[in-house]
């Protein structure tokens, strides 16, 4: 199986249109000097405090996706496992939201129609004694690799055809966005949300023999 791939969430501002690069050729020759040692990232006076707060997100690493068949029932499901790391400098609490987008458009809930003896089955098969299903690793997450989680995503598959699949994951940022509704223009609050695609190519194979890949990672509004 492939190492895992990561998403490293680092510092990011809130409000991401005004940020820009700093730079003034005309201020002082003190000021100047330091200007030219790095670049620097404006952000609005809110968030230009004494203490230089910033937006942090929760580090995020998914490994790739798998497909698990019931045997008692000859079901499919997709499944894939995740650690998430709080590196943000205080106690978060994590209740994330995981969907999964398929091709044709539909979107499943994490854990929708999943039997609870199928997620018993899949921790069984992989073995990990940490490993968390998506109820048990509700609440705080403490500061610091030693605290890390490691979490169970398990899908309802209805069919094998899909040769592309999103997986959008809310709850690692607190950040979001209003803006207009592109039919009503009504305002509506958009959350920062880790958007990760994935590669189904050929015939899907159950259990372990078979992984597909992240092929695209980044953050969306949604």
């Amino acid at each position: 199986m492939r190492s895992d791939l990561s998403i490293s969430f680092l510092a990011s501002i809130a409000l991401v249109g005004s940020l820009g690069l700093c730079a003034d050729a005309s201020a002082s020759a003190s000021a100047s000097a330091s200007a030219s040692a790095s670049a620097v990232l404006s952000a609005p006076a809110a968030v230009q405090s004494a203490s230089r707060r910033v937006v942090r997100e929760l580090d995020f690493t998914a490994t790739e996706l798998r497909l698990f068949k019931d045997p008692e029932t000859g079901l499919h499901y997709w499944f894939f496992t995740y650690e998430v790391e709080n590196n943000t400098g205080r106690d978060l609490r994590f209740a994330p939201r995981i969907e999964l987008l398929i091709d044709d458009g539909r979107l499943v809930r994490q854990g929708e129609g999943v039997p609870g003896s199928v997620t018993r089955q899949i921790k069984e098969y992989l073995g990990n004694p940490l490993l968390e299903d998506q109820f048990e690793i509700l609440g705080e997450v403490m500061q610091g690799k030693a605290h890390a989680k490691t979490g169970l995503v398990v899908f309802v598959a209805e069919d094998l055809n899909p040769t592309e699949l999103t997986v959008f994951v809310q709850g690692l940022s607190r950040e979001s966005e209003r803006r207009p509704h592109p039919k009503t223009g009504e305002l509506v609050t958009l959350r920062k949300t880790a958007r990760l695609d994935y590669l189904v190519p050929g015939d899907p194979k159950p259990v372990g023999t078979e992984t597909y890949p992240i092929v695209s990672r980044e953050w969306i509004f949604r």
